[in-house]
């Protein structure tokens, strides 16, 4: 029996989200003058917030706004590494350290699942020790650049499962034959919560349902 563990990003892994404020580095490390836009940012939060329209538009709008057509190419690295190298330093939460150095002990495989965008949730996850990350995909150009337009749907909600067992597939593994043990920090995720054999809301506040488990993840103990 493979035991895998599937572990959300923002909120979960993370103390706070990461996609506003990589939109905000991206801006305010390459052409200030787009910081300008920001309140058009905070205008789009609003217009998803009453369901104007779905969350797969407003990245593709965050972005394009912020970043501009092409969200990671060569020239773009060294600010897409300066902002992971940030997350890294001040934003993982001390328990999510603590559990993936543990589930890595014990031979758990680690995919980290999460809707943040593969421009930077790749490094990140390298970074943490994932086997894996099944993060929101981009277009590509011709160079191989990724663009600001999202390849298929925003990994968020039933997406990940979908996601998940497409991963599974390509790695020769059968469900039946893996025990799943999913971590996130909000209901939302429910499809991936019982998709898994074990499901666990991280955070103080979190509301288990439906058998789930809870974890304080913000203190060293995890």
């Amino acid at each position: 029996m493979q035991a895998i563990a599937l572990y959300d990003l923002d909120r979960t892994v993370t103390r706070a989200p990461t996609f506003t404020p990589f939109l905000v580095h991206m801006a305010a490390s390459g052409n200030p003058l787009r910081l300008l836009a920001v309140p058009f940012w905070l205008l789009a939060m609003l217009g998803y917030k009453v369901k104007a329209y779905g969350r797969k538009p407003l990245k593709q709008f965050g972005l394009r706004l912020l970043v501009g057509r092409v969200v990671r190419s060569p020239a773009l690295q060294p600010r897409i590494d300066a902002f992971v190298q940030r997350q890294l330093a001040r934003n993982i939460q001390p328990g999510a350290r603590a559990q993936i150095a543990a589930d890595r002990a014990a031979g758990v495989r680690l995919a980290l699942v999460t809707a943040a965008p593969e421009i930077y949730a790749v490094q990140i996850a390298a970074a943490l020790g994932f086997d894996a990350c099944i993060a929101t995909r981009h277009l590509r150009d011709a160079a191989g650049n990724l663009l600001a337009l999202i390849d298929g749907a925003n990994n968020y909600g039933a997406e990940k499962v979908a996601r998940v067992e497409e991963w599974l597939a390509a790695e020769g593994l059968a469900r039946a034959d893996c025990h799943l043990t999913a971590y996130t920090d909000h209901a939302s995720d429910a499809p991936i919560l019982d998709f898994a054999d074990a499901g666990v809301l991280v955070g103080r506040y979190a509301k288990p349902e439906r058998g789930w488990a809870q974890v304080d993840w913000s203190g060293e103990a995890g």
